[in-house]
């Protein structure tokens, strides 16, 4: 019986392991620069960088907010974004910048708020390259990096020439990139009447639509702005990217936070299903649930009702109680109680479905049989691995250890996931 169990766990989260790809860890830096120092200042970047962080966040992003930024901690932003997305060639990369933007000689340039810009030879030392930023997003060697540039306001130096108007297009475009223009290349974005930019307003709504795949969400967003202006603004759109990737889960997009208002848009609310399951929201492991299953020993037939919290990230407090009806004796009469509680932590691998910790607690065992009772408490040690499939199936197995013996522990059952 122990064998066949054990088979049929290593064929189950075989099966599910090859099938169901992994969510891919997601890092983002925005920056939004408003309150410049002898330039004109912009009421609406430090908006567009706080909602658009939120609005990340709600899709599983890691996300690196920079506000009102001078040229190092612009720098050592970008240089975090880059270490973050070398950790896995499947991680997905968004960088957004809000603030002023000019050009010279065919390169753009984000100006940091505190920068002196005398003359235009002093950019190069004094704002922050585009270019060398995505020399470092395209060092990372990630799978998809989505570069958004509502930047493309009037120039505000006296020394700008009217030929440099706006930014210029991106003449080395890293591999599986995809880079929006808040306008087309040479022309001015409109900072928009109320809380967000034009652009930033439109994108804050397409993030927050549900299911839509990252070229979707641009195309429709360009289309939105270019309506929103009658075509005095049009956005533009780069891509080196050839799959399909989406920003929250496919099927399911985080809305905009109740307190985001985006220009001429209308609050959608909170979209269906919009917190997604991410690696960084701890309240992805609330869940109750109930279970079948065997101990591969006395009990060797177990029913399960277990539940969980997280308080902190990475890390779980599994409570339960395992009722068992067979023991390994079949003519011996057999009831038990498996009052259990555990204290586990993640190992680093823990992503979307797939589970893996251990941890510590407290066991207390009933026994009642043909030849008496027994009763004890004892401290426990548990390892536990496991898969949840569509966040409604979950199989595991645990050892558990009371330091003097060993009880292994197979588990198929329903599990409903708090949201």
């Amino acid at each position: 019986m122990k064998n066949l169990f054990i088979a049929v766990l290593f064929t189950l989260v075989s099966g599910v392991l090859f099938a169901q790809q992994a969510a891919p860890p997601k890092f983002a830096l925005v920056i939004g620069n408003g309150d410049y120092a002898g330039l004109s200042r912009l009421a609406n970047p430090v908006n567009d960088a706080n909602d658009i962080s939120a609005s990340l966040r709600n899709l599983g992003f890691n996300v690196d907010t920079v506000l009102n930024g001078n040229l190092d901690q612009m720098e050592n932003a970008v240089l975090r974004l880059r270490d973050n997305l070398k950790t896995s060639k499947d991680a997905y990369g968004f960088f957004f910048y809000a603030g002023h933007g000019v050009q010279s000689s065919g390169e753009n340039y984000l100006i940091p708020v505190n920068a002196q810009i005398p003359s235009e030879s002093y950019l190069r030392n004094r704002a922050l390259s585009m270019q060398a930023i995505l020399d470092d997003l395209n060092e990372a060697e990630n799978s998809l990096n989505v570069v958004v540039l509502d930047a493309c306001r009037d120039n505000p130096f006296g020394w700008s020439r009217s030929s440099s108007r706006g930014l210029a297009i991106i003449s080395r475009q890293p591999v599986g990139s995809i880079i929006v223009y808040a306008t087309s290349a040479g022309q001015q974005a409109a900072d928009g009447e109320g809380r967000n930019g034009l652009f930033t307003g439109q994108l804050l709504s397409n993030l927050s639509t549900p299911g839509l795949e990252v070229s979707e969400i641009f195309r429709r967003t360009g289309a939105d702005v270019s309506a929103a202006s009658n075509n005095r603004q049009i956005p533009a759109i780069y891509s080196q990217f050839f799959g399909t990737a989406y920003l929250g889960e496919a099927g399911a997009s985080a809305a905009i936070p109740s307190t985001v208002r985006p220009a001429r848009i209308p609050n959608p609310g909170a979209a269906p299903g919009a917190a997604s399951r991410k690696e960084s929201d701890p309240s992805r492991l609330w869940t109750v649930g109930a279970s079948a299953g065997s101990a591969f020993a006395a009990p060797w037939m177990i029913m399960s009702a277990h539940g969980t919290i997280a308080p902190f990230r990475h890390s779980f407090l599994e409570l339960g109680m395992d009722v068992g009806l067979v023991s390994g004796d079949a003519s011996t009469d057999y009831y038990s109680l498996y009052p259990f509680a555990h204290y586990a932590f993640f190992l680093p691998f823990a992503k979307a479905g797939v589970y893996a910790g251990a941890g510590g607690g407290l066991m207390i065992v009933s026994y009642t049989f043909s030849g008496g009772e027994y009763e004890d408490t004892f401290p426990v040690a548990a390892v536990t691995a496991g898969v949840n499939i569509l966040d409604m199936i979950d199989i595991s197995y645990t050892l558990r250890t009371n330091f003097t013996g060993v009880s292994q522990r197979i588990a198929v059952g329903y599990t409903y996931r708090f949201k």
